[in-house]
C-alpha cells in the first residue's frame, strides 16, 4: 500500500536543510514526497529544488499562494497514495518516525488516523525560558493526547475525503484541528503511536511567540472552538491584577500578561473579522462539520 509523506512550508531558509536530512535518514522511506511552497520570498523554493534532485525517492514540488489547508490538500491531490503522512518544515521527525507514524494503518484496516508525540526543542536562551514558563509535553509521556496536530499524523484518503479534507475557509490557523475532530466526530479511528516522535522549533522570539498566540485564537474563533478556554484569557487580559492569584505568583508577569492578551485579542479579532463557515457547514455537539462530513455521519447513524 502506497504511503507519501506529503507536506507545505513557506518562508523556511533556515530550517528546510535540517528538515530534509531528518527524511532521507528514515529507517523506511515514503514512496513519495510531495510538498507545497506557499509562495516562499526567502530562497526556500530555490533550495528545496536543489535538494529534491538529490532524493533518493520521487518527489513533487509545487508553489502556489495559499494558505495551509489550500496547501495540505493540495499536496493530497498531487498524489494517488492510500497513506498519508504529515509533517511540517519548522518540525525535524526521529528516524523511526514514518515508519512508527503509517505502520499501525497498514497492520490494522480498522484504524482511519494516528497521532505521535511532538516535543518542543528548547535550543536558544528564549526556548529555553518558555520551556521553564511553558513546560509542554513531558518526552517521556505515553498519556493520550486529545487529537494530532499535522505536524506529526497520519491518516488514509478515504478519511480525508469522508470529511471534504482540510478547511481551506480557514484564514491563519486551526485547519489540523477543525480537520481531526472532524474525524474522530464521525467515527474514524484514532491510535497514538508514543514512539512516532516529532520535535519542533519553538519561536525564537517574544514578538514571534505572541503572534503564534494570536494566530492559534484567531483560527480557534473561526473554527468556533475553545470558548471557555479564551474566555479565561480573556478575563486576565482585562483584569491584569488576577495574575497575582496564579501558581507562579510574581513570576514573569508581563510575559505572561502578554499571552493571555494576545490570545484574547486574537479570539475576539477572529470572531468578529474572521471567516464564516461556507454554506452548508452545520455545527454538530460543538463541532463544525462540512457538508462531506455530515452526510459520513449521516450513513454511520
Amino acid at each position: 500500500m502506497k504511503r507519501t509523506l506529503i507536506a507545505t512550508l513557506f518562508n523556511e531558509t533556515d530550517n528546510v536543510s535540517r528538515w530534509w536530512d531528518c527524511l532521507k535518514l528514515q529507517t523506511v522511506l515514503p514512496d513519495e514526497i510531495v510538498i507545497v511552497d506557499g509562495g516562499s520570498q526567502d530562497g526556500t523554493w530555490e533550495k528545496l529544488q536543489e535538494l529534491a534532485r538529490q532524493s533518493s525517492v520521487p518527489v513533487k514540488l509545487e508553489q502556489r499562494r495559499c494558505n495551509i489547508a489550500q496547501g495540505r490538500n493540495r499536496a493530497i491531490q498531487l498524489t494517488d497514495a492510500e497513506i498519508l503522512a504529515a509533517t511540517d518544515a519548522g518540525s525535524f521527525p526521529e528516524r523511526e518516525w514514518f515508519d512508527e507514524i503509517t505502520r499501525p494503518l497498514l497492520a490494522n484496516p480498522a484504524l482511519d488516523f494516528t497521532g505521535g508525540r511532538s516535543v518542543p526543542l528548547a535550543e536558544t536562551v528564549f526556548q529555553k525560558f518558555l520551556r521553564q514558563e511553558e513546560p509542554g509535553e513531558d518526552p517521556e509521556s505515553t498519556a493520550l493526547p486529545n487529537l494530532p496536530s499535522s505536524r506529526n499524523t497520519a491518516f488514509r484518503r478515504q478519511a480525508w475525503q469522508d470529511v471534504g479534507g482540510y478547511p481551506e475557509w480557514l484564514t491563519l490557523a486551526a485547519e489540523d484541528l477543525l480537520f481531526t475532530h472532524e474525524l474522530k466526530k464521525v467515527g474514524k479511528k484514532y491510535f497514538f503511536n508514543p514512539r512516532a516522535v516529532v520535535y519542533w522549533e519553538e519561536r525564537g522570539t517574544e514578538q514571534a511567540f505572541f503572534k503564534m498566540f494570536y494566530r492559534n485564537a484567531y483560527g480557534s474563533a473561526e473554527a468556533q472552538f475553545d470558548w471557555p478556554y479564551f474566555r479565561r484569557r480573556m478575563i486576565i487580559a482585562l483584569c491584569p491584577p488576577l495574575l497575582l492569584l496564579s501558581r507562579h505568583r510574581f513570576q514573569y508577569l508581563k510575559f505572561r500578561y502578554l499571552k493571555n492578551y494576545s490570545s484574547a485579542r486574537g479570539w475576539l479579532d477572529g470572531k468578529w473579522r474572521g471567516h464564516h463557515p461556507p454554506p452548508g457547514w452545520k455545527r454538530v455537539d460543538g463541532v463544525l462539520l462540512s457538508p462531506e462530513a455530515q452526510t459520513c455521519l449521516a450513513k454511520n447513524d
